[in-house]
């Protein structure tokens, strides 16, 4: 089959939808039913609201499809316009009140393909005969969510059928009440429930797809063997799969903001990433890569911008699968939606924290860079959170924490703040005659790591108990798809074995070249005070332009130098210890801690916009830097060196870390120019490297789409850890990452 409509179909999708597009029959369906059965428990009701709402959507099929399952959006009338706002504005709202989920989660997939839905209704079933009469609820409600899915994808085995498509129509019938058992019928059943989550119930739903290639290389393999499918049939499947992920989406930007910053509660999938994990490692340590990892890795198209392929890197892969790791280089090359993670080196900071190697086999990518250690690991700001949790008594100093703001933020600028108090404290103790070192800057630092982690962890503490008082109150669409959920009859969010939040040492590159200057023209050069450099940060350097070319000339993080390299290696290490050292006894005691990482998404642009100037030498109002990226300008060797630079920090503690590797496509042309990328590339990660994610586009050409958007109405960058359609995004991104990429 010629997959060439599928694929134009989805690009069109991404790149001409109007902005202004809306799931008119999900908003209009809710909004009719917002008012009914407010009476019932919250599991019932979001059982309810799924019957009523997956029983009235559309379930169109197109001739062309393979795998079924489409979301309609449109523009609105003016009328409905009001009436979508109406309800948005309204307090009982549905989405407020009955759909709890918050995304960034991943569902047990290898569970539902091997049970179906079917079997997870049966599993339900016969643990009511155990249950309290509030567990009951839950599990009722958990039946009847998993029922109305079931029934939908029974209507559309009979649309199908309609339609003519009764190859479509066999396999979609086949997985309403029974498990899969072809490769086409796992993937089918994979895709429905991905549906349900991203178009109607999660705004923002950021879900994880799971190791697709083991989960459903049992099936492609007996399925070829027994001549039921070719290769080439399954990349169709593949290719479709990944076509409907994109058909979907909205368009804009929803970090930064923005004319195109529309929001999800136009279309639920506004600008959510979805993640499909391929290879890691088996039960032996070797790579799980298989001959269905090279056909998702084949079927990647450039232009789509979900899902974003998370490909688990083991040492010596590209020795080991040459073909594979050139495939996936040439993909990195051409900007697709992906990344790269060091599989062992990510499994060992987690078993630094505590879990045991076995657990973390199957740890598994979720949020932007973000990663959970394994299955029974609950995120403490993903599903509903404990302010949710209404049936649960707590103080109102409990409720006053609960109800504290997302990120948790150390300060209104983050860790770069942090360093601007201490120059401001160790300069008043210079003035006063004390002699001071570069070691002061990092006790006092650290002194507020510390505090900062262990408030952290106590605030996460307080919502985790709340949350275990009522632990049969709340169900969520993960819930669902949780065996573990069901067999204890409770929400996963209270009552997972391990709690964790992620905690970024984010700006990494602002604060660590803060410490780099400060040691190199304070303490070694002592070409200025520690006086004279606050003085000078208060200005902006207005007036102080000799010292600030001095700022500028010392040899940052990225630059592959010695002594900066020391401070990449001090910094990590410091911090890192005192995560783990704060972590021991909240997760000896409750299996709650903090994951240690680096990355802040784009608040590096958020919060570097109001921050003043920096003791790196960054001017005010200009972005930090952002994840584990150098600051703009401080990569002055080259690609290798910012490699070298990143090899510094201590191997195996860090859980996650974003890189964004801007290259210019011209400097790795040809098969020659590939072979050199691919070699870099699996040396890098061989030496210990975490993580890598490509943007491979000229910086003219950026510039271009600015002044001309309709012609490049395709053109992807990557962010943090989705993919960004360029137009898309707002200007401040925009302007953003092409200073980034100017001065790399």
């Amino acid at each position: 089959m010629d997959m060439t409509k599928n694929i134009t179909e989805a690009i069109t999708a991404l790149t001409k939808k109007p902005v202004l597009s809306t799931s008119a029959e999900r908003v209009f369906i809710l909004d009719e039913i917002k008012s009914e059965k407010k009476d019932l428990p919250q599991p019932l009701r979001f059982a309810y609201t799924m019957q009523t709402l997956l029983g009235r959507v559309s379930v169109p099929v197109e001739p062309y499809d393979l795998i079924a399952g489409r979301a309609l959006d449109r523009l609105l009338t003016d009328e409905e316009e009001e009436r979508f706002k109406a309800y948005n504005a309204s307090p009982d709202n549905p989405n407020k009140i009955v759909l709890f989920d918050s995304g960034h989660c991943s569902y047990d997939w290898q569970s539902l393909v091997k049970s179906g839905l079917g079997g997870l209704i049966a599993k339900a079933k016969d643990k009511k005969a155990t249950a309290t009469s509030e567990q009951t609820v839950f599990l009722d409600g958990i039946i009847g969510v998993l029922g109305a899915i079931s029934d939908y994808t029974a209507r559309y085995a009979a649309e199908a059928e309609r339609t003519g498509k009764a190859d479509l129509a066999a396999t979609l019938r086949s997985i309403v009440t029974e498990p899969p058992h072809s490769f086409r019928a796992a993937l089918q059943l994979m895709w429905i429930v991905a549906l349900v989550d991203c178009a109607y119930v999660t705004p923002n739903p950021t879900l994880t797809l799971g190791r697709m290639d083991s989960i459903l290389y049992p099936y492609y393999k007996s399925d070829v063997e027994s001549g039921r499918l070719t290769r080439d049939e399954a990349k169709e499947y593949i290719t479709d799969y990944y076509c409907k992920h994109n058909l979907i989406m909205g368009r804009g930007e929803h970090q930064v903001g923005g004319d195109n910053a529309t929001g999800f509660s136009r279309i639920c999938n506004f600008d959510a990433p979805q993640y499909l994990l391929l290879a890691g490692s088996d039960e032996s340590g070797k790579s799980a890569a298989n001959e269905l990892t090279e056909l998702f890795a084949e079927c990647i198209v450039p232009e789509f911008k979900n899902p974003v392929i998370v490909f688990y890197y083991t040492k010596n892969l590209n020795a080991e699968r040459p073909k594979l790791w050139k495939t996936l280089a040439q993909k990195a090359l051409k900007s697709s939606s992906m990344m790269f993670y060091n599989d062992d080196a990510v499994r060992k900071a987690y078993q630094k924290i505590g879990l045991k190697p076995e657990e973390t086999k199957d740890f598994y990518h979720f949020g932007c860079n973000w990663g959970a250690p394994c299955m029974d690991a609950n995120w403490m700001l993903g599903g509903p959170k404990a302010v949710k949790y209404v049936t649960a008594p707590r103080t109102p100093e409990e409720d006053e924490i609960i109800r504290l703001p997302y990120m948790r933020s150390p300060g209104t600028y983050d860790y770069p703040e942090f360093f601007l108090d201490i120059l401001e404290e160790l300069a008043k103790r210079e003035a006063n005659g004390e002699t001071l070192s570069i070691d002061d800057f990092y006790s006092s630092f650290f002194e507020k790591v510390a505090a900062y982690t262990e408030k952290k962890l106590a605030v996460n503490h307080v919502d985790l108990m709340v949350r275990k008082r009522a632990p049969s109150s709340v169900l969520d669409l993960t819930d669902c798809f949780l065996p573990l959920s069901i067999e204890r009859a409770e929400c996963f969010s209270a009552s997972a074995k391990y709690h964790f939040e992620v905690h970024g040492l984010r700006m990494f590159g602002t604060v660590v070249d803060s410490f780099i200057v400060v040691d190199a023209l304070v303490f070694r050069k002592k070409s200025t005070t520690l006086v004279g450099l606050l003085e000078a940060v208060k200005a902006d350097f207005v007036g102080y332009e000799e010292l600030w070319a001095q700022m500028r000339k010392v040899p940052k993080y990225g630059s592959d130098d010695k002594i900066a390299n020391a401070h990449v290696k001090r910094l990590v290490s410091g911090f890192d210890a005192i995560v783990y050292e704060k972590n021991r006894p909240y997760f000896e005691a409750e299996g709650l801690f903090l994951q240690p990482c680096m990355q802040n998404d784009t608040w590096h642009l958020k919060l570097g916009e109001k921050c003043g100037a920096t003791a790196d030498g960054r001017r005010a109002g200009k972005s930090f830097a952002q994840n584990s990226n150098p600051s703009p300008g401080a990569a002055i060797n080259g690609l290798t060196a910012v490699l070298n630079s990143l090899l510094e920090r201590p191997y195996g503690e860090l859980t996650s870390g974003a890189l964004n590797l801007d290259v210019e496509p011209k400097a790795f042309k040809g098969e020659s120019g590939l072979n050199a990328f691919a070699a870099l590339l699996g040396t890098y990660f061989n030496r210990g490297g975490l993580h890598a994610q490509v943007s491979a586009v000229n910086v003219d050409e950026l510039e271009d789409a600015q002044l001309d958007p309709a012609s490049h109405a395709d053109l992807r960058v990557r962010v943090t850890g989705y993919s960004g359609i360029f137009v898309d995004i707002c200007k401040r991104l925009q302007d953003d990452i092409i200073w980034r990429m100017k001065n790399e």
